[in-house]
């Protein structure tokens, strides 16, 4: 498996993973691809020339924190390291762009979604706190990774 910053090139085999996440539309998937590639704020994993994962982050979210805003999983990679294997590279992006005086990388997901909640602690994620009602009127947790 190869984890990269994404490029054009995969932007159409990204797109269907997005859209087997929770993306509404093709279009939507799209557009929010295109400029998370101009950005350089999407991750990829490739396994046979197929796009397996997508993690998208937004850059410098909040006090110079790098925030993962999407992590999905194409379902016929599920539990087979993908995520971990794009966490790891979103760890070494964010250590490598981020601040000495910002010692976390962030991500969140909701309090009902054990799988991402077990995926984050194995990781070594750490919840920093919860806001109420944040995620589709569900509480979310947020989880930072110790940098530094």
């Amino acid at each position: 498996m190869q984890v990269v910053l994404a490029s054009s090139k995969h932007l159409s085999l990204a797109t269907n993973v997005l859209l087997e996440g929770y993306f509404a539309n093709h279009r939507e998937a799209r557009k929010t691809l295109v400029q998370k590639i101009k950005n350089k704020e999407c991750i990829v994993a490739v396994k046979n020339g197929e796009v397996a994962g997508v993690l998208n982050y937004a850059r410098n979210y909040s006090h110079y924190a790098n925030y993962v805003e999407d992590i999905i999983v194409a379902k016929a990679h599920r539990r087979t390291g993908v995520a971990t294997a794009l966490f790891e590279k979103y760890v070494a992006v964010s250590r490598k762009e981020q601040s000495r005086k910002q010692p976390y990388a962030l991500s969140s997901t909701a309090v009902v979604n054990t799988a991402s909640i077990a995926l984050h602690a194995s990781f070594g994620f750490v919840v920093l706190g919860t806001v109420k009602k944040l995620h589709y009127g569900k509480d979310e947790i947020i989880f930072g990774y110790k940098l530094r």
